[in-house]
């Protein structure tokens, strides 16, 4: 028997209701003071640990509200059990709400398997126009970039070349991406999910 909609309101009374979670996930739980910061993050990562996969799955095709929150606690909880859905997510033709929402679990799970899906995002993705909706064309590859500092990787260079996918794309761009505060925003992402503290990154 397949899900519900009585699992799907179940699934955000246990993970996503609780304390409002969901509006502190939206960045003030980033600026709170350190000790309630640490009490918010056990809670998130012991939470995100525990949930079944199949709430993590219905809350990643809900609102706002429940994408936000699975994909803090998939990467809390570190849940690579959850890849492929967060894969599906991004790389679907019909994404459950905007796509950059997928992209800090991807940095927190931290691994060859999440940099390929980034890779595979941006060979479609940076053929898009710049105003294609619910892409993230510049965050995908700021995480990316991310990634292979942590990996030791060089996937990105195949997109920064002269004349490369990210030239061509971003001489139409709205407005060049602010490369430093978009590795630090991830950078202080990724800190805040392992428990450690994000001004700290």
């Amino acid at each position: 028997m397949g899900l519900t909609e009585d699992d799907r309101r179940r699934a955000f009374q246990r993970w996503v209701a609780p304390g409002r979670r969901y509006l502190y996930l939206t960045g003030y739980a980033a600026v709170m003071p350190r000790w309630r910061q640490r009490w918010f993050q056990w809670r998130l990562r012991t939470d995100g640990r525990r949930a079944p996969a199949e709430d993590l799955a219905l809350l990643l095709d809900g609102d706002w509200r429940e994408r936000l929150t699975a994909v803090w606690l998939i990467a809390a909880g570190q849940r690579a059990d959850l890849r492929p859905v967060i894969e599906r997510g991004l790389l679907g033709d019909e994404p459950s709400g905007l796509r950059w929402s997928y992209l800090p679990a991807l940095a927190s799970l931290g691994t060859k398997d999440d940099a390929q899906i980034l890779v595979t995002y941006l060979e479609r993705a940076l053929t898009l126009p710049p105003d294609a909706p619910s892409q993230c064309q510049p965050r995908a590859l700021d995480t990316l970039i991310y990634l292979d500092e942590q990996l030791g990787t060089n996937h990105a260079e195949q997109f920064l070349g002269p004349d490369g996918p990210w030239e061509r794309w971003s001489e139409s761009a709205v407005e060049p991406p602010d490369w430093d505060g978009d590795l630090d925003s991830i950078r202080a992402d990724v800190a805040f999910a392992a428990g450690r503290d994000p001004s700290a990154e």
